[in-house]
């Protein structure tokens, strides 16, 4: 479904040096893709990149073959949905912000309160749909908007460390979520982790972006 064809990317598009270059991936129908690789070697913007939020330097980005421009940007940034790592909610009940889409016309379709009231017990969630977003924890919160992208219903999610702030049960919890919508509605998934054992258990492969990544050597050579 989707695919990068020789991405080179930045993470300061004022001077364009490039972080990553020469990327191609692709995610299939129903596939878990990890990126993986040290700290500051470009995951998180990669995902940006691939979600049209930072412009990339070079190469293309795809979704069923046709480039965001051609797709329309609404509908591509609703079909590829990016989860960063900080959780972004109003300060309204759980269940405002899962409408808050639906009314902004970031979503198809009306808001289905049942799939939402099902999706947050299966996150462990399921006495607080009523709750204020903000009096949230913040492992709390990433699982608020995990739900509130699934009920979009995306083809592919990009996941920025989705489980980084939480404890083993809940995290257990959101990826058997996650591998229920890839198996059930063909979800894609292209995850930054930090973790292995999670990339071992959720993904098909496990792409190292250190050999795409660039240097400052590199650059200045």
């Amino acid at each position: 479904m989707l695919r990068t064809d020789h991405l080179t990317v930045s993470a300061d598009t004022r001077d364009g040096r490039p972080l990553i270059a020469g990327l191609s991936l692709t995610v299939g129908r129903g596939e878990a893709i990890s990126v993986t690789g040290p700290s500051g070697c470009g995951k998180s913007t990669l995902l940006r990149s691939i979600a049209g939020l930072i412009d990339p330097v070079a190469g293309a980005v795809t979704l069923h073959g046709k480039t965001p421009g051609e797709t329309g940007w609404p509908d591509f940034r609703r079909r590829v949905c990016l989860l960063p790592q900080r959780p972004t909610l109003t300060d309204h009940s759980i269940e405002s912000n899962f409408v808050r889409p639906f009314c902004f016309r970031s979503a198809v379709g009306r808001f289905d309160p049942d799939r939402a009231r099902a999706l947050v017990e299966r996150v462990g969630l399921g006495d607080a749909i009523g709750r204020s977003a903000a009096k949230l924890s913040e492992g709390q919160q990433q699982r608020v908007c995990l739900v509130r992208a699934l009920l979009i219903d995306p083809d592919v999610l990009l996941l920025d460390e989705p489980t980084s702030a939480l404890d083993g049960e809940a995290a257990r919890r959101v990826e058997l979520l996650l591998a229920g919508e890839m198996t059930g509605r063909g979800l894609g998934v292209l995850i930054a982790t930090h973790d292995p054992a999670q990339a071992q258990r959720l993904c098909t492969r496990v792409i190292d972006l250190t050999p795409w990544r660039v240097t400052e050597e590199a650059t200045d050579a």
